[in-house]
């Protein structure tokens, strides 16, 4: 075969072209594989935070100060925030989250009292911690697209009993 002018030159582009997309692919790879371990981290710290959460409800639940111990004082379907240095909840809230109370995250605490037999609570308070956060997925209308809850029943059965 008789190579004509310019055979080099187009060999050189084509794979020089072949390169930059095997190279594209790899850069895209990584990059995916590492959004995918940043999310498994943040929904790891997600329910941490949230088990923590209801570790303080339940240390509320506990304690003895009429005010705060009985749960039931606590507003069905009112969304009530729970920061990191907090050992009480907060006001009830009407806004759209509680911001980044936790870091990055968003920690909120919901109750339900004496739900239906489909509630599985029946004669206790149905408590709920979800927490949210962001990252570069969630659309532009949803800040806080990712959330994790945990979902727990306290009954007046597992009150301490008085000394």
């Amino acid at each position: 075969m008789i190579k004509q002018k310019g055979q080099t030159l187009l060999e050189i582009l084509l794979a020089f072209g072949v390169s930059v997309m095997v190279l594209g692919a790899v850069i895209f790879v990584i990059t995916a594989s590492l959004n995918n371990t940043q999310y498994a981290k943040n929904q790891g710290l997600a329910n941490s935070y949230a088990q923590e959460g209801m570790a303080i409800i339940r240390k509320i639940r506990d304690s003895r100060v009429k005010e705060t111990s009985d749960l039931e004082n606590y507003t069905t379907n009112t969304r009530y925030c729970l920061s990191s240095a907090s050992t009480k909840l907060g006001d009830p809230i009407s806004a759209l989250n509680c911001g980044q109370n936790v870091g990055i995250f968003s920690r909120e605490v919901r109750f339900s009292h004496d739900e239906d037999s489909s509630g599985n609570c029946s004669g206790g308070s149905k408590a709920t911690v979800k927490v949210s956060w962001a990252d570069n997925k969630c659309p532009v209308g949803n800040p806080l697209c990712h959330s994790v809850e945990l979902i727990t029943c306290f009954s007046s059965i597992d009150l301490k009993p008085t000394p």
